[in-house]
């Protein structure tokens, strides 16, 4: 592929065939200036030959003949010019001369005058003319056809950002300088708009956690409210048997407890936030072998078993440990609330994404989880337990770690969550 001049050499070959062709007309003028004077102004190889005759009866003649002299290879010599004419005359001759004619300005008419004058002026205005009209046109060239175009485009870009409008793309197809800004300004609008559609997805999906909070929240207040207003109505009647009291009671501390449970939730997302994510290196399959013998462990405590496929070479990457832990171990502790028998583990590294994925053999994830799957929902069970809270977690660090996290159902029953995390080789 040819390389595209920069705007430096362009410039520069436009101006020097500005200049070729305003010198070549320059000299053309002035050489034409040169001839049409020299053509004005007498022969300087001429010369009058005054003539004046006498006839037999005393009558005078007088003539005037223009004489051609000097050193053209066929025009006759002075002497041989005079001899033809005296034979042309006779010989009645009295006397002759001969006068040079005069090559200046003075011995011009008027009209040749303004004539010679006015292409003396020509061979000085034409040139700086020329010279004018070429730089101008040359520099009008240039403008609209190397930057013209490139600053209407960027002039439209920056209107359109500063309107917040980013959807649009910023085009220049030539590769010079003002192709590389056109490419550099375009590249400024994709992170711009990569930049607001996560920001705006984050706040969309804020959005939807506090709405998911305030509505689990209602739960539990609405319980302390109904059981509070028992106790004053049985209170006031003193109806109320110890054993009622006391099974009245423990719901209420259940819900309360649950009530204190969604609070430090919603502080742990907080903090969350803050979080900054400290990449060290890490020696796989090794990492993840030390981890999944920690969750057997965990399984083996619900009388269930796990199977594990760690399908990595060995290779060194760069990852937040203790985050990748931390996601794991509240994705095995989802699964072992669901699980019937058997939980199953898998692990692969390609493209530098490091991919986990979580599978049980329980009743999967209801329908309306699956429809919001990629949002910041809480699902609770029959038994009114949290159960989305840790998968909200898992899902922020894993986009705080260049990964995500998705859920769906196994198709022989079974929920799954599979996680990627951004992890590039040392």
């Amino acid at each position: 592929m040819r390389k595209e001049k920069s705007l430096k050499h362009t410039f520069i070959s436009t101006m020097l065939i500005a200049v070729a062709v305003i010198a070549s007309l320059s000299v053309v003028t002035i050489w034409g200036c040169g001839r049409l004077q020299k053509a004005i102004l007498p022969d300087a190889n001429a010369a009058y030959l005054h003539i004046l005759t006498v006839d037999e009866s005393g009558n005078q003649k007088e003539q005037k003949l223009r004489l051609e002299f000097g050193e053209k290879v066929k025009a006759p010599t002075l002497e041989e010019q005079l001899d033809a004419i005296l034979v042309q005359i006779g010989r009645e001759v009295t006397t002759y001369s001969i006068e040079k004619i005069e090559r200046s300005y003075d011995s011009l008419s008027p009209k040749r005058k303004v004539a010679y004058s006015g292409l003396s002026t020509c061979k000085v205005l034409l040139p700086a003319l020329y010279s004018i009209a070429g730089t101008l046109i040359s520099a009008l060239w240039f403008y609209r056809k190397k930057l013209d175009p490139p600053i209407k485009i960027l002039t439209e870009a920056t209107e359109n950002i500063a309107e917040e409008n980013l959807d649009f793309e910023v085009y220049y197809e030539s590769r010079d300088e003002m192709g590389r800004l056109c490419d550099s300004f375009e590249a400024m609008r994709k992170a711009m708009y990569e930049n607001n559609r996560v920001l705006w997805h984050m706040l969309e999906e804020r959005r939807v956690l506090q709405a998911s909070l305030a509505h689990d929240l209602r739960n539990p207040i609405a319980i302390i409210e109904g059981y509070t207003e028992y106790l004053q109505e049985k209170a006031q009647t003193g109806s109320l048997s110890s054993e009622k009291l006391g099974h009245t009671l423990a719901n209420l501390s259940a819900a309360a407890k649950r009530l204190s449970r969604y609070t430090e939730s919603i502080c742990d997302i907080q903090r969350l936030e803050d979080l900054e994510i400290q990449k060290r290196p890490c020696r796989l399959p090794d990492l993840l072998s030390d981890m999944t013998e920690d969750f057997a462990n965990m399984v083996d405590q619900k009388w269930l078993s796990v199977e594990t496929e760690i399908s990595i070479e060995p290779c060194s990457i760069m990852v937040d440990s203790q985050i990748l832990y931390r996601i794991l171990e509240n994705i095995v502790t989802n699964a072992l609330r669901f699980a019937k028998e058997k939980i199953w583990i898998h692990a692969a590294f390609y493209d530098e994404m490091l991919r986990i994925s979580v599978s049980d053999d329980g009743p999967g994830f209801s329908s309306e989880v699956l429809k919001v799957k990629n949002r910041y929902n809480l699902a609770v069970n029959q038994e009114g337990a949290h159960m989305g809270m840790g998968l909200i977690i898992c899902r922020i660090l894993c986009e705080k770690h260049g990964g995500a996290l998705k859920i769906s159902n196994r198709p022989e029953g079974g929920g799954q969550v599979e996680i990627t995390i951004l992890a590039k080789k040392e």
